[in-house]
């Protein structure tokens, strides 16, 4: 395989490595475009039944409310 490739003559090399690279790149950008769409729906669907319930953390465990400063 080694000895293939350096037969090759240096522009064929330089174009399989620039046609390896694109490849690579549109196979990422593909599953970063998948993974958001996934996480998009996923947060709807969790906003969605996060309608009715208390969104912070500290209140669903139930902690005190704040106290408010009574010197001002």
């Amino acid at each position: 395989m080694i000895k293939e490739r350096r037969s090759q003559r240096p522009e064929a090399r330089a174009a399989a490595r620039a046609a390896a690279i694109k490849e690579g790149k549109a196979k990422k950008t593909e599953s970063e475009s998948e993974k958001k769409a996934n996480k998009a729906k996923n947060a709807a669907s969790a906003a969605k039944g996060q309608a009715g319930k208390i969104a912070s953390k500290q209140g669903a465990k139930g902690a005190a409310p704040k106290v408010q400063a009574k010197s001002r």
